[in-house]
C-alpha cells in the first residue's frame, strides 16, 4: 500500500515525465516545421528563442488538460489503453486551445503548421512516454511486492469474479487475502483457494486482526444494518471500503434524479447516444470507415472466398437472421466458417472451443477475426455499427429476454462488428450475464474516442475466438 509520501513522489514523477515528453515534442515540431528538410520556411526561420518562450504557456495548458481528464489520479486499475486514449483528448483539447490563443496573441506571429506538428509530435511522444512509464510502474510494483490487501465480504459470482481478476492482473497488485460471509457453516473453508475467516457478524475483530488494505462487498444482498456496521468499521480503522454492482439489481451508472415537488425521484437518464449529435458522428464514422475498408480490404475478401472454396465445396458467405436495435431483425453476414449442415441435427447452439463443426480454413478465420469481414456491408448499411453490443439470434433472444435481466437493454443502440465485452474476451459460450455489464458500461459511457479504443483493441482481441 503507497504511503502518502509515496503516492505524492509517484504523481510528481508523472508530471516530470509528461513534462519532458511535451518539450521534446516542441523540439521536434520545430525542427519538422522549419529545418528546411520537410517545408520550406518562406518567410524565414524565426529564432528558437522566440519559440522557447512559448513553452512557458504550453507545458502549464497541456499539464491542465491533463489533469482536467484525470491522469493524475493514478491508481491500481489504471488500463494502459484507456490511460493513452485520455491522454490524446487531452493533447487534441490543449492544442486547439493554444491554436485559439494565437488568434489574440499580436506580441509575435506563431506559424499554424508548427501547431499542427506539435500536436502529431505530442500525441506521439507523450503517449509514448506515459506507456513506458506506466509498464514501469507496473514492473516495480511486482518486483517490491507492492500489495494491496483485500478482504471480501460474500461468497458469490461478484466475489469469484474478483479472485479471477486479481490472479490475472498481478501488475495491479490486488491480493484478496481472506472472505467474510453470512453463513457461520462456511466459516473456515475457502473460495477459489480463498480462506474464510468469519461472518460479517465478526467484522471488527477480523479486520483488526488481517489489517486490510481494502474492503470490497460483493454479497449485494448484504442487509443494511449490516452493511452501514462494516462501513463505519472501515472508516474507523482506515480502510478503504467498496460496493461492488449487482448484476441483478440496478447495475448501472445512469442513475438521474428528478423531484417532483419535494419528493426526488430516481430514474434512468438519457444515454450519450439518445443525442442526435452522437448518432451523427457514430453514423459519419461507420459510413466512411466501413466504405473506405471494403474497398481496401478488397484483395483479402478475394483470398479468403478462394481459401473457403477450396476447403469446402459450399457457399462462401454465410447469412443469419439477428435481432439489433429496437428489436429490428436483419440478416449478418459472414464468410462461412462451418460445414453446410452444422446445425442440421442439434440446432441453434453457439460455437465452442475445437468445434468440430468448423472447416480448416474456417477456424483460421475465426482464431483471427477474419470471418467478420462481410458484415462491413451491414454497417455500410446502416444495420449495424462497427462498434456495439454484439446482435443474437431470435432463438437465444426470446430465450434471455425473461430470464436474464437488463438483456433486452443492450438492444437501445445498434448492434456493433465489435464491442467493450468482446475486445475483454466476452465472446461465445462465456458470461451471459457479464457480457450484458460490459454492454451496458458502453452505452452509458459512449463517445467517439471510446469507439477507437475499441477498435484499436479489436486488433489484439484474440481470447475465445473460437
Amino acid at each position: 500500500m503507497l504511503t502518502p509520501q509515496k503516492r505524492a513522489l509517484q504523481i510528481g514523477l508523472t508530471y516530470a515525465v509528461d513534462v519532458t515528453a511535451i518539450f521534446l515534442s516542441f523540439l521536434l515540431a520545430y525542427w519538422a516545421r522549419f529545418s528546411q528538410a520537410l517545408i520550406p520556411a518562406v518567410r524565414g526561420i524565426p529564432p528558437f528563442e522566440e519559440y522557447a518562450k512559448a513553452l512557458l504557456i504550453v507545458i502549464p495548458t497541456y499539464l491542465w488538460f491533463f489533469r482536467s481528464y484525470g491522469l493524475y489520479q493514478l491508481g491500481r486499475h489504471v488500463r494502459r489503453v484507456e490511460a493513452i486514449f485520455t491522454l490524446l483528448k487531452g493533447i487534441a483539447a490543449g492544442t486547439i486551445f493554444l491554436m485559439a490563443l494565437t488568434f489574440f496573441y499580436r506580441g509575435f506571429s506563431y506559424s499554424r503548421l508548427f501547431l499542427v506538428f506539435l500536436w502529431m509530435f505530442a500525441s506521439l511522444v507523450v503517449s509514448l512516454f506515459r506507456y513506458i512509464y506506466i509498464q514501469g510502474l507496473y514492473q516495480l510494483r511486482v518486483r517490491s511486492k507492492d500489495i494491496q490487501r483485500v478482504l471480501l465480504v460474500g461468497a458469490n459470482r461478484n466475489a469469484r469474479a474478483l479472485i479471477e481478476w486479481s490472479r490475472q492482473n498481478p501488475h495491479l497488485g490486488q491480493q484478496i487475502e481472506g472472505m467474510l460471509v453470512r453463513e457461520p457453516e462456511q466459516v473456515g473453508k475457502h473460495l477459489e483457494g480463498v480462506p474464510i475467516l468469519g461472518t460479517v457478524e465478526q467484522c471488527e475483530q477480523v479486520i483488526q486482526q488481517m489489517r486490510p488494505d481494502e474492503v470490497i462487498v460483493a454479497d449485494a444482498q448484504l442487509p443494511r444494518e449490516e452493511l452501514t456496521k462494516l462501513l463505519l468499521q472501515c472508516e474507523a480503522d482506515f480502510v478503504s471500503f467498496k460496493v461492488a454492482a449487482d448484476l441483478y439489481g440496478i447495475a448501472s451508472t445512469n442513475l438521474d434524479v428528478q423531484y417532483a415537488g419535494a419528493v426526488p425521484l430516481l430514474g434512468f437518464g438519457p444515454l450519450p447516444l439518445d443525442d442526435l449529435w452522437n448518432r451523427t458522428v457514430k453514423r459519419g464514422f461507420d459510413l466512411i470507415f466501413s466504405s473506405a475498408s471494403l474497398l481496401i480490404l478488397s484483395p483479402l475478401w478475394v483470398l479468403t472466398a478462394v481459401g473457403v472454396k477450396l476447403t469446402d465445396k459450399g457457399s462462401i458467405f454465410f447469412s443469419q437472421e439477428r435481432v439489433g436495435q429496437d428489436g429490428r431483425r436483419f440478416m449478418i453476414y459472414k464468410f462461412r466458417t462451418m460445414r453446410q449442415d452444422a446445425e442440421e441435427n442439434s440446432g441453434p447452439v453457439w460455437a465452442e472451443k475445437n468445434d468440430g463443426r468448423c472447416t480448416p480454413t474456417g477456424r483460421f478465420l475465426r482464431r483471427f477475426n477474419i470471418d467478420e469481414l462481410p458484415q462491413l456491408w451491414n454497417v455500410f448499411k446502416g444495420e449495424m455499427s462497427l462498434v456495439g453490443p454484439r446482435p443474437e439470434r431470435p432463438h437465444f433472444v426470446d430465450q434471455f429476454r425473461d430470464e436474464v435481466p437488463h438483456y433486452m437493454s443492450r438492444h437501445k443502440v445498434k448492434s456493433g462488428m465489435t464491442g467493450w465485452a468482446q475486445v475483454n474476451g466476452l465472446r461465445g459460450n462465456t458470461s451471459l450475464q457479464e457480457r450484458i455489464k460490459y454492454d451496458l458500461y458502453y452505452m452509458e459511457n459512449w463517445s467517439f474516442l471510446f469507439d477507437l479504443e475499441i477498435i484499436f483493441m479489436t486488433l489484439f482481441a484474440f481470447k475465445n475466438a473460437y
